[in-house]
């Protein structure tokens, strides 16, 4: 088959690696793959291609460089809590005649991932137009089904028509998230497309949409490279990281650890009743614990650690996070707004069992007693339950636990079970 994927972002980096992952898959199983992305670099691999030319790349460097020295941002009138990127659907970043003739390739199918400041509802739609090819869209946040925000929160105005929008401080009806959510129906609902989410919690936003009641909705989680998050031994792994081999390692990070929505406030109760829980029950434990943190803004946290830490920055998303949770006992997921997070994924590919409140992936991943602990959302005292009922295991019922992570993760997040499943969704469309 030929096969088009577009997806915003440098393939090396962030959610770009999930592009070319899949990129790689399709391309072993013998497909004509192009991945188009937005951002230009000079050193892409043969069939990654950039839609940004050399001459646009410095000019909007140049330009940004200039806004910041002149103070010429734009004021961002939004909650920064539901994280808006784009707020005009009508905005078109590069047309639809440009992206196919970057392919060079006449696509038998199409896959949509990471859209933002890329492409928008109306490219898709000419994208299934002028190629008659079906568009599969893999979805990793709420920003395609909603008027522009990427994490509604409690807000339900998704399922209808968006408008009076919390995130833009609105009360009117018909504001810009409204105009977004009528601009994407105008032109999905035309569409040949089908909708791939990566955990149930996102299954069941897409299929309560507005936007996606009537279209196809699947469920294929997020794939993680099983050379890379693998078992290792946790002294051989410590030591690398220079690490006490004697210690019982709680890990935790995100890209922003102070990212309200990644629910380290949470987290932080949870530690401190963990802390009075284990004088009372297991003082000897209170002085064998050591918190391993990666991310940015470490600072604004790290006051409030009632436990010694080691932190670790940012670390790339392949051996350096790897690393840490092969190094670590336990796997701490405080998000209370999240669509996976993939760290669910990569920690149980890693045989490290996990702790998380019952949102995104963990409602895939997680069982309590199996594979971790599953606490009530925004639940402390629970979340602290289930660190202790993991770091207090014996050895034996701790390997155990540690077996079936590795082995759900296998069976459910590898590369190859992925294209299977998308595979057998494209099959199937051809047979209808």
């Amino acid at each position: 088959m030929n096969i088009v994927i577009i997806n915003n972002g440098n393939p090396y980096f962030s959610s770009g690696i999930v592009g070319l992952d899949l990129y790689k898959e399709f391309q072993k199983r013998g497909h004509h793959v192009r991945l188009l992305v937005n951002n230009y670099f000079p050193g892409y691999p043969e069939g990654v291609i950039s839609i940004e030319s050399f001459c646009l790349f410095w000019q909007k460097k140049i330009l940004n460089k200039l806004k910041k020295i002149l103070k010429l941002e734009a004021q961002d009138n939004t909650d920064p809590k539901f994280r808006f990127h784009e707020l005009n659907e009508k905005k078109t970043y590069y047309k639809t005649k440009l992206l196919l003739k970057k392919a060079k390739i006449k696509p038998d199918v199409i896959f949509v991932l990471f859209a933002k400041e890329f492409i928008n509802a109306k490219n898709i739609y000419e994208l299934n137009q002028k190629t008659q090819a079906p568009i599969y869209w893999l979805i990793y946040d709420m920003a395609p089904f909603t008027g522009g925000c990427h994490y509604a929160w409690e807000c339900r105005g998704y399922q209808n028509s968006c408008g009076k929008c919390p995130g833009l401080y609105s009360s009117d009806p018909f504001d810009l998230t409204y105009q977004n959510l009528l601009i994407k129906k105008a032109y999905l609902s035309k569409t040949n497309i089908q909708i791939i989410t990566g955990s149930e919690w996102q299954f069941r936003q897409a299929k309560n949409s507005s936007l996606f009641r009537k279209k196809p909705v699947h469920k294929v989680l997020l794939s993680i490279n099983p050379l890379v998050f693998k078992p290792e031994s946790k002294k051989e792994t410590r030591f690398k990281l220079d690490l006490p081999s004697g210690k019982k390692i709680i890990f935790f990070g995100s890209v922003g650890l102070t990212d309200l929505r990644k629910g380290m406030l949470y987290l932080i109760e949870s530690l401190k009743i963990l802390k009075e829980k284990i004088k009372v029950t297991n003082p000897d434990l209170g002085e064998n614990i050591l918190l391993l943190i990666a991310g940015e803004r470490f600072e604004g946290i790290a006051g409030s650690l009632p436990f010694e830490s080691h932190y670790l920055g940012l670390v790339d998303n392949t051996f350096g996070i790897a690393s840490a949770f092969q190094a670590a006992d336990v796997f701490v997921c405080p998000s209370v707004e999240d669509s996976g997070p993939m760290m669910i994924n990569q920690s149980i590919m890693c045989g490290t069992p996990v702790v998380s409140y019952e949102m995104g992936v963990a409602l895939d991943l997680i069982e309590t007693g199996k594979t971790g602990y599953r606490a009530k959302i925004k639940d402390s005292a629970d979340m602290a339950q289930g660190i202790y009922d993991i770091l207090t295991l014996d050895s034996e019922k701790y390997n155990e636990l540690s077996q079936n992570c590795s082995k759900l993760g296998l069976e459910l997040c590898s590369p190859e079970v992925q294209l299977d499943k998308i595979e057998m969704l494209i099959n199937n469309s051809k047979n209808r």
